[in-house]
């Protein structure tokens, strides 16, 4: 059995899929598991994770919605995608297509649908994207990862609520490995600080700002781990050396088992996956949503402090002054045990995905 999963555009598509693909091969081992995926840089990192001959490229462009059609470069580069699809669904004969969001999902259903070839799609965020909306209506099953998702649809098909999986290495325990690899110390709290897998420069910007208004006796009992993105990652920790805090700082870091492990607090944006990970991990979060896209990691955000630990802060409210004082509140609370009450997260959306989608084939 082929199953062939469609994702791309960030980190937030792509490692859903990756996990997913894991688990089928872990139950199926003679199963072939296709990555269709974009060509951006970011595309390239994250799927050196898997085997470079399990992924295939797609070109694409995002859709904006109904006024995409109009545009004749989007409609070009669809074209291009979804002839593309057509022949490697010829080759492969999947057994269903499934789409994890993102631009390359689009050209990637169409075509399946077109074939006669099942189809699934998972939305990992409360409120769903303009591509999986449309995609929604023709589909054979939706899985959602949020029970709040299902007024945003309209009518659905067959469909599940299946929570948004992680990477099983995401769940190990693994903290005196991370302190070892990061060369960090085991009486000190980490702050981990990211925007996603992209970076976001805002983010940065907030919190390389903030030191200057962190309680120095503060400074002596952190540590940082700094996924930042497109920024020099030399001169994140220079800043922070100069600042008196040991940090560690990486464009790109495809260990995020290591980095969670090690991990208190974190402050970063709120991406569906970033949130099912802290989730899973008890990881405690200032959350600054990004303003933009349709403004649905608010949503997110919102969704998910109703039932973790974690404080929300919109970029046009935040200064280098209010992050630094919620930095300090959140590890107050955290040296007093003020979160050990939570209750723990079941860590099976990955199974109960991939059970969907696995009846979802062969009806």
């Amino acid at each position: 059995m082929t199953f062939l999963l469609a994702c791309g555009g960030s980190g937030g598509h792509i490692f859903p899929a990756i996990s997913v693909g894991e688990e089928l091969k872990s139950r199926y081992p003679e199963a072939e598991i296709i990555y269709a995926c974009g060509t951006k840089d970011i595309e390239n990192e994250i799927f050196k994770i898997v085997p470079k001959e399990s992924v295939f490229p797609l070109e694409s462009a995002p859709f904006r919605g109904a006024f995409s059609f109009f545009d004749p470069r989007f409609l070009l580069k669809l074209t291009k995608g979804f002839l593309s699809a057509r022949t490697l669904l010829k080759k492969i004969k999947p057994a269903i297509v499934v789409g994890f969001g993102g631009y390359v999902s689009f050209p990637m259903l169409s075509a399946a649908k077109c074939m006669g070839i099942k189809t699934a799609l998972h939305e990992q965020n409360v409120v769903p994207g303009r591509a999986n909306r449309v995609l929604a209506k023709f589909v054979d099953a939706v899985a959602l990862s949020h029970e709040e998702s299902l007024g945003k649809f309209g009518a659905l098909p067959f469909f599940r609520v299946t929570g948004n999986p992680i990477r099983a290495s995401i769940e190990n325990d693994c903290r005196e490995q991370a302190l070892e690899f990061f060369g960090f110390s085991a009486s000190k709290k980490t702050l981990l600080v990211l925007g996603g897998s992209q970076g976001a420069e805002s983010v940065n910007r907030f919190f390389l700002s903030c030191f200057p208004y962190l309680n120095p006796d503060l400074r002596n009992q952190i540590q940082v781990l700094h996924l930042c993105g497109s920024m020099d990652p030399k001169e994140s920790e220079k800043q922070c050396r100069e600042a008196g805090l040991f940090a560690r700082a990486f464009s790109f870091f495809d260990k995020m088992d290591l980095a969670y492990g090690v991990t208190d607090l974190c402050v970063g944006r709120a991406g569906a996956t970033f949130l099912a990970e802290i989730e899973v991990k008890r990881i405690p979060a200032i959350l600054i949503p990004y303003p933009f896209a349709d403004g649905h990691q608010r949503e997110n955000a919102k969704v998910f402090s109703r039932h973790s630990a974690a404080t929300v802060v919109e970029q046009s409210d935040l200064t280098p002054e209010i992050l630094a004082d919620l930095i300090q509140q959140m590890f107050s609370k955290i040296e007093n045990s003020f979160f050990s009450s939570l209750p723990s997260t079941p860590r099976n959306a990955r199974f109960v995905l991939t059970d969907f989608l696995t009846e979802c084939a062969k009806r």
